[in-house]
């Protein structure tokens, strides 16, 4: 499974404050972050995350950089710029600026969280962890179910499965129908050779998502084990339709 990402794109309803600190706290006037909805550097933030859905890079650049240039120390300019790179494999630029988002505010969990799934994104499983933790330790971040979620789909990437279920089971605390954690908590279960767990998140996983023949094959040798032909025949049936497709 893909890790999903929440980027600043899906977040920027929260950047006329920082969200890293709770409502009501009075900011400085030269808090960098702290900026209005109207302000310059806000306005073409804005722009830019348009353009960039659009698929218009170029223009979506040069927004971004603009907004930079009215506020060098933004950084959810920086991290929004530095998506932008990432998507186009410009890696040094990336890196650039998710660094320097970072360094400009450094509690900032949408901030923390970006860089993380930059980080997983490109192989450096445990540093992504790390971040993604860092994000988690802010107790005003509004979504720790997807934030946990992807530590654990990142660990899983690594190989790490016991260091991910515990990420999957908070996630799933927050949210019971999250398909990704469902769908990770079948194979962890299966693979300890924890039937009844593993029949359990599967039943719960084909109520939210559609099957695909790896987890069909999991509920197959799972029902095979516990001594139930029928449904094992079910998942079997099932299967050989997904191939004749």
């Amino acid at each position: 499974m893909r890790i999903s990402w929440v980027l600043v794109f899906a977040l920027l309803t929260a950047c006329g404050s920082n969200p890293s600190k709770p409502k009501g706290h009075l900011y400085q006037k030269n808090d960098t972050q702290n900026v209005a909805e109207d302000s310059r550097e806000m306005l073409n933030v804005r722009m830019g995350v348009a353009y960039f859905e659009r698929g218009d890079y170029d223009t979506a650049l040069e927004k971004l950089n603009r907004a930079i240039a009215y506020n060098p120390k933004f950084a959810i300019a920086h991290s929004a710029i530095a998506t932008v790179y990432s998507t186009m494999n410009a890696k040094l630029d990336a890196e650039r600026h998710y660094k320097l988002s970072v360094k400009y505010a450094p509690t900032d969990p949408t901030i923390l969280n970006n860089y993380g799934t930059y980080l997983c994104q490109n192989g450096e499983f445990d540093k992504a962890v790390s971040y993604y933790e860092k994000t988690l330790a802010n107790p005003f971040y509004k979504t720790p179910e997807t934030v946990h979620e992807n530590a654990g789909v990142c660990l899983v990437q690594s190989d790490q499965h016991t260091r991910a279920e515990p990420h999957f089971r908070k996630a799933l605390q927050y949210n019971s129908k999250l398909p990704v954690s469902l769908y990770n908590m079948v194979i962890i279960s299966s693979a300890k050779g924890d039937n009844m767990k593993a029949r359990a998140f599967l039943q719960r996983l084909q109520n939210v998502a559609a099957l695909d023949e790896r987890i069909l094959k999991i509920g197959y040798e799972v029902e095979t084990k516990m001594g139930n032909k029928r449904a094992a025949d079910h998942y079997l049936g099932l299967i050989k339709k997904i191939k004749r497709n």
